[in-house]
């Protein structure tokens, strides 16, 4: 049955047989738009930031997308560093959100991970960007 609405003394059918607004795409539609995974830029940049989960930045983008398809085909990451980045800004995350778990020793052990996770990163990337690290 169309669904009809009544606006400024106008009535319009709008569904099915008219303009009308789905998450699913409608039958026959054809996706134009490419993901695009490109990267502007040649420096990549790890920092933590509220909510970021993958915390790799990029000047001019902003926080990179953290899906694990993206990672791994724009920048070549391989499904353990990917994961490793992860867990790091999970672990970041919820050391934020405690208080009462902020202790020098443990800021002390995210850094000394997030400076390895640099490391791994500088290596799977090779000379195609440089990887800079701002501690939190």
């Amino acid at each position: 049955m169309p669904v009809s609405y009544h606006d400024s003394n106008k009535l319009a059918t709008v569904y099915p047989h008219g303009i009308y607004w789905s998450a699913d795409p409608p039958p026959g539609h054809v996706d134009d738009l490419e993901p695009d995974f490109s990267v502007a830029g040649n420096v990549i940049t790890f920092m933590w930031d509220y909510g970021a989960v993958v915390p790799l930045w990029c000047d001019g983008i902003g926080l990179l997308p953290e899906e694990p398809e993206w990672l791994r085909t724009a920048l070549g990451l391989s499904n353990l560093l990917i994961l490793d980045l992860s867990e790091w800004g999970n672990a970041m995350g919820h050391l934020d959100a405690n208080p009462p778990l902020q202790t020098e020793e443990a800021h002390r052990d995210l850094d000394h991970r997030a400076r390895a996770l640099v490391n791994r990163l500088q290596q799977e990337l090779g000379s195609r960007f440089t990887v800079r690290y701002k501690p939190w």
